[in-house]
């Protein structure tokens, strides 16, 4: 399994934290596509978000919440 198909399929409709989202995965898995470094993990959530496979906003606690893109434009109820 490769790191983005990992996090993909970790991710959902419901906004869940970076810690969370770490959590979720595991640390076997993790360990497995060489996630482990928090860092690598928050890079490549990152890379998922640039790709538009991935969307990222900002808990009013600032904490960083991750969800699955919208796979159509009729799936996608975030607000503008």
């Amino acid at each position: 399994m490769s790191r983005s198909s990992l996090l993909l399929a970790a991710l959902t409709s419901e906004p869940t934290s970076t810690s969370d989202l770490y959590a979720r995965v595991g640390y076997l898995a993790l360990t497995r596509v060489g996630l482990v470094p928090y860092a690598a993990f928050r890079a490549e959530l990152d890379r998922l978000s640039a790709a538009g496979l991935a969307y990222r906003e900002t808990s009013p606690d600032g904490s960083t919440l991750w969800t699955l893109a919208a796979t159509s434009p009729d799936d996608d109820l975030r607000p503008d």
